[in-house]
């Protein structure tokens, strides 16, 4: 199904068990996510936010990652998804991950450090993502130039990600408005805002200032939290109905 706003669904792969979390990613696809964001566990998770990081503690370990990943392409379907994990974990072996990422299924992958830690070579690193025929996903920030800004939007795969907050669930002195409204601008690509959208207001304010979608995490972690994988698609359903407002 065509929609006009991208809905873009993260969950900690393996959260807060395996079955537990194929059941939400299957029923998020069901009820109206376009796009699926799994979070591989890495070493030091530097730009998360608190909710985040405790979910890589809770299964870090407790999977095999290229045996577990296969299982997720089998419940979703055609959907659309790509890991999102640090090339500081994973920059020793690169052409490796990327080839098994592939085989596991997955259709892309995002590194959050790739603007910030590799700057100077990240179109290598893109051309090798490319190489293995997946998307490469670029995250960028308010800290990035804006000339930097509008380079990745040509070259970044399926969507730009937009990220309003230094870390997931950390607020800034700073609205969504203006933050969105400036990029949108530069940005020459589906627009997709998360990482640290707080509430139903920022999402609408994003939308309203011309994002073409939302990315939700640190949201998701806590609904399964509270009251497990029914209140966390709970909230798929609400964000799909704000979005379709649009």
């Amino acid at each position: 199904m065509s929609r006009d706003k991208l809905l873009v669904v993260y969950m900690t792969l393996g959260y807060p068990d395996n079955g537990r979390y194929l059941e939400f990613m299957r029923e998020s696809v069901k009820n109206g996510a376009d796009i699926l964001e799994i979070g591989i566990p890495p070493k030091y998770a530097k730009y998360d936010g608190p909710v985040i990081r405790k979910s890589y503690e809770k299964v870090s370990g407790k999977f095999d990652l290229w045996s577990f990943l296969p299982e997720t392409r089998k419940v979703i379907g055609n959907t659309k998804a790509i890991a999102l994990t640090y090339l500081e974990d994973w920059v020793s072996e690169l052409d490796s991950f990327l080839t098994k990422l592939k085989v596991a299924g997955l259709d892309g992958v995002l590194f959050p450090d790739l603007l910030i830690d590799f700057v100077d070579d990240y179109q290598m690193y893109s051309s090798k993502v490319r190489e293995k025929s997946l998307n490469n996903v670029i995250f960028t920030a308010p800290s990035v130039p804006d000339r930097m800004i509008m380079e990745v939007s040509k070259q970044s795969d399926l969507f730009l990600y937009y990220g309003v907050r230094p870390t997931t669930g950390i607020p800034l002195p700073i609205t969504v408005s203006s933050l969105v409204t400036r990029v949108r601008n530069l940005v020459d690509n589906k627009l997709v805002v998360g990482f640290g959208l707080s509430d139903e207001n920022d999402l609408r304010k994003a939308l309203k200032a011309g994002a073409d979608g939302a990315a939700v995490g640190t949201a998701f972690i806590q609904a399964i939290e509270k009251g497990g994988v029914k209140d966390a698609v709970d909230l798929v359903i609400k964000l799909r109905s704000i979005l379709d407002e649009f």
